[in-house]
């Protein structure tokens, strides 16, 4: 009988263990849009698949209250820190005017995987992988010009596929918008120096002082965030936070526990990756003129990529059309810590050039 009891524990026990295996790893769902009635809504779409871009499958959610709507996507930040979550949590307003894509790009959460070639982690892979998704989404809902969202690390990667594929793009919009990366480094490590001075915090000088100015290397670099997020200058001001950021982030039901295990591995890989040709970034040089409008939306408190440096390329650039935004409660993440205030930038100011221009090419 012993034994009985014994082999039924280990049965419990394993049971349990792959119950709970499965449950980590599931692929998380996007709900559906449904009428008054609760059925489906006609014309709408709500779906989380997988895409093979570049040879990598790579997680893609797509929604939208009307499929003829205009197109936006989301291009998130890090190198390699996933945001769907976030974004449906704070932006999901957005899907009642845009086909939203949402974009988990190669290397990143449920993206990653230890068969990355380290390699084919280039702007030049990400801006091509990009336009699979958006040639992917033309082939669904028809040809025709899309608004990029770039946040941070992300920015990058619009700018870069504004500049190579202008007629692809209705409107480009930064966020965090990276400029020169080692100008921006520069004055990131000058504000934390200054603001450990400022509070008499002996141990951030002494440890800023022997970290020394830039340019750094990506240990370098997590070393001096640290700092940064301690004096508000970083992806949130207080009183948010990343942990309460990705705890809000959780009760979505397209991520789960197992987008967490894969964050730290993800974002460690992308970020050692891509640091140095991060290092050689600057767009105030290579990319002077859009040929599409541009919005530049800033946190007032950011100097991750530093808002003036923002604005300064803000002035510098020449386009059709163009303007900028200060957030003045938020520091690196508008988006997320003004949220209200920034849908409503999107929808009131953005919404009619995607607009023009999705009717434009479906005439």
């Amino acid at each position: 009988m012993r034994i009985v009891r014994r082999v039924l524990s280990i049965a419990l026990i394993c049971v349990g263990a792959l119950a709970l295996f499965v449950w980590l790893t599931r692929e998380g769902t996007t709900p559906q849009f449904t009428d008054a009635q609760g059925a489906p809504l006609a014309g709408s779409v709500a779906e989380m698949r997988w895409l093979n871009l570049g040879g990598v499958d790579q997680s893609v959610v797509i929604r939208g209250r009307r499929k003829s709507a205009p197109i936006l996507v989301w291009i998130h930040g890090g190198p390699g820190f996933p945001e769907t979550g976030m974004f449906r949590r704070h932006n999901a307003s957005l899907e009642d005017h845009f086909v939203v894509v949402y974009w988990t790009q190669r290397g990143a959460g449920r993206s990653y995987s230890p068969s990355i070639q380290a390699s084919s982690m280039t702007l030049q892979r990400f801006v091509a992988d990009l336009d699979e998704l958006i040639g992917y989404v033309h082939s669904r809902f028809g040809r025709r010009p899309v608004v990029l969202v770039g946040h941070s690390w992300g920015t990058s990667i619009g700018v870069a596929y504004a500049q190579r594929h202008p007629k692809k793009v209705a409107a480009y919009v930064g966020v965090g918008q990276v400029v020169n990366t080692q100008e921006g480094e520069r004055r990131s490590y000058q504000y934390v120096l200054s603001e450990a001075r400022r509070r008499r915090d002996d141990a951030g000088i002494k440890a800023l002082t022997q970290l020394g100015s830039p340019p750094y290397g990506q240990s370098q670099i997590n070393a001096q965030r640290v700092w940064l997020e301690r004096y508000d200058g970083g992806v949130f001001r207080e009183p948010t936070s990343l942990a309460t950021m990705l705890w809000r982030s959780l009760q979505e039901p397209e991520v789960t526990l197992y987008d967490l295990v894969l964050l730290g591995p993800g974002t460690n890989f992308s970020q050692h990756a891509l640091v140095t040709e991060n290092a050689k970034v600057n767009w105030m040089a290579r990319a002077p003129a859009f040929e599409m409008p541009v919005f530049i939306i800033s946190g007032r408190h950011d100097y991750m990529t530093d808002g003036r440096l923002a604005y300064q390329y803000y002035e510098h650039i020449r386009a059709p059309q163009k303007s900028f935004h200060w957030f003045e409660r938020s520091a690196h993440s508008p988006m997320f810590e003004e949220d209200q205030a920034f849908n409503q930038l999107i929808v009131s100011q953005v919404l009619p050039i995607a607009a023009k221009a999705t009717d434009d090419a479906t005439r």
